[in-house]
């Protein structure tokens, strides 16, 4: 749990601080089939990521209303490592998990309004070493007012655009 509330106020400087800070500019790295690495410059240091879109979603919600929704994975210049977060474009349900399939292998997640992350850098790792193996990821959760909302992902290209961030923010 300590573990993942350091990633919960880890994430919330890296979104306030960009956010916030006029310094800050981030710069495309590349692209490698579905995913885009980008790095981002600050004071205090480099943040590199990948991110993808899902290529479909499913289930019983207003699309109208729902943000954009992506899978993250990022460094900090001589920092964390290959982090696993979810942007969900809707706030998931109180007391609940998602579920986080590569292929047929799921892990839950742990949410907290509209993003979700695994319990440990441990977790992280593993998750990351089967992303490059897989093929697909899907991310099931559900919205706050209950529905079952599924984004299915493509991990084509993962493993050359986490090569993109390593080499540039490891």
């Amino acid at each position: 749990m300590f573990n993942l509330l350091n990633k919960i106020l880890f994430s919330l400087v890296l979104v306030i601080s960009s956010v916030s800070s006029t310094s800050a500019k981030t710069k495309f790295i590349g692209t490698h089939k579905d995913w885009t690495a980008y790095s981002n410059k600050e004071k205090n240091g480099k943040t590199c990521f990948i991110a993808s879109e899902p290529l479909k979603s499913s289930g019983k919600y207003n699309k109208s209303n729902r943000g954009k929704t992506y899978v993250f994975v990022t460094n900090v210049k001589n920092g964390t490592n290959h982090e696993i977060s979810v942007v969900a474009g809707f706030n998931y349900k109180k007391n609940t998990k998602v579920k986080f399939t590569i292929d047929k292998n799921t892990t839950l997640l742990f949410p907290i309004d509209d993003r979700a992350w695994s319990e440990s850098p441990k977790v992280d790792k593993t998750l990351v070493r089967k992303m490059k193996k897989g093929n697909k990821l899907i991310i099931e959760g559900t919205s706050s007012p209950g529905n079952v909302i599924v984004d299915h992902y493509s991990l084509s290209g993962f493993t050359k655009a986490l090569a993109l961030i390593d080499k540039n923010c490891s």
